[in-house]
């Protein structure tokens, strides 16, 4: 059983840290966006 809880405990955490990346992606691509945009 505690092979399982790692296992599953990993991918939890791979998740966590890819929909990281991508919302911290998305946030500099919205601030790059306004700034070229001169948006506020």
């Amino acid at each position: 059983m505690p092979e399982t809880t790692q296992t599953e405990t990993q991918a939890e955490i791979q998740t966590a840290v890819a929909e990281e990346a991508l919302v911290e992606e998305s946030l500099v691509e919205e601030v790059s966006i306004d700034g070229m945009c001169g948006v506020y």
